[in-house]
């Protein structure tokens, strides 16, 4: 057996990736901030950056698309269970918990930002649904409030989740995952 460099994650998921923690980091960094405007402007940067991911999920490159790595929750138990085995089996794209955690990750984005955007419409009265929703009560408006600053606190069990799953599969495979999300390449092993 020999090993072969084989690119794996292509340009818009590592740009997405990356760039979704950098907005993900001023998001929060702005809203503390009081910076409100700013924290507008990056919502809209998360729903082009999550628009751009959906799509590409469709119709992206081979490890790139939802039907590469969503696997059925029993395929999804299996791997759970034998990573706590210290066996799990490797894969070149994402892994069944790893494919999970991404649709974790991106419907978790989408309720921030359609909150956001109901808030931002409904208490702020401005943003792209303003005039296209149908009244909310002070008391709907002030829940979907409460649910967008919520989600804060999903986000930070998911990213906790996922840095120490990435830490993890690192350690078990002896690969080094995050710099195979900068350059998109990962090793895979060929028969000579």
């Amino acid at each position: 057996m020999s090993e072969v460099r084989v690119k794996v994650w292509d340009g818009v998921v590592r740009s997405f990736h990356w760039l979704l923690l950098l907005s993900f980091v001023l998001a929060w960094w702005t809203s503390q901030s009081g910076m409100q405007q700013t924290h507008e402007w990056v919502g809209y940067f998360l729903a082009l950056l999550l628009f751009v991911r959906l799509l590409w999920g469709v119709i992206g490159s081979n490890y790139a698309r939802f039907s590469s790595f969503i696997f059925s929750p029993a395929v999804t138990l299996g791997y759970v269970k034998a990573i706590f085995s210290g066996h799990p089996g490797r894969y070149l794209g994402h892994n069944p918990a790893g494919g999970w955690m991404v649709l974790a990750i991106l419907v978790a984005l989408s309720i921030t930002i359609v909150s956001g955007f109901v808030v931002e419409a409904v208490i702020e009265f401005e943003g792209p649904l303003l005039g296209v929703l149908p009244a909310l009560s002070d008391h709907s408006a002030y829940l979907l409030l409460d649910l967008h600053e919520f989600m804060l606190n999903v986000f930070w069990v998911l990213i906790s989740f996922h840095v120490a799953g990435v830490v993890l599969a690192s350690v078990q495979h002896r690969e080094n995952l995050v710099r195979a999300m900068v350059t998109g390449f990962k090793t895979a092993r060929k028969a000579l």
